[in-house]
């Protein structure tokens, strides 16, 4: 593998686990639970996240199920809040609700890990493409 592609693969991958570590040291030190049949898998993730071993089992559906989670919890303590907090930076200047600045903050650091993992995931499948494409050729 090229020097570059294997610097830029390292680079996404610290990214994604700093990212993945800070989203869960975050998440279970706050007082967010995971509700439903997905919760247990939630609370695994997380832990293999902040042990930093749990790239490999996170997937875009696990990850947009926890965007959900922390969607939804948002918008039952204020309608709304979750689907913007999501969707786009919220500003906290005037929030005196607590919780809502704890999910708020949830949001933007789960938001960080998903384009991290996205990116990582992005260049992993170009590699793997860019390797078949060019064995074909050869």
């Amino acid at each position: 593998m090229d020097i570059e592609i294997e610097r830029d693969v390292h680079k996404l991958t610290l990214d994604a686990i700093v990212l993945g570590r800070l989203l869960a040291e975050e998440w279970l030190e706050g007082s967010l639970t995971p509700k439903g049949s997905i919760r247990s898998t939630i609370l695994d993730s997380l832990r293999s996240l902040r042990g930093r071993r749990g790239l490999q089992q996170i997937d875009q559906d696990l990850i947009d199920v926890m965007g959900e989670q922390i969607r939804n919890t948002l918008n039952e303590i204020r309608e709304g809040k979750g689907d913007a907090a999501i969707s786009k930076d919220v500003d906290l200047v005037w929030e005196q609700d607590q919780k809502v600045v704890e999910y708020v903050n949830l949001a933007y650091r789960w938001k960080q890990f998903k384009k991290a993992k996205v990116a990582l995931d992005d260049k992993l499948a170009a590699i793997r493409d860019a390797d078949t494409l060019l064995a074909t050729v050869v």
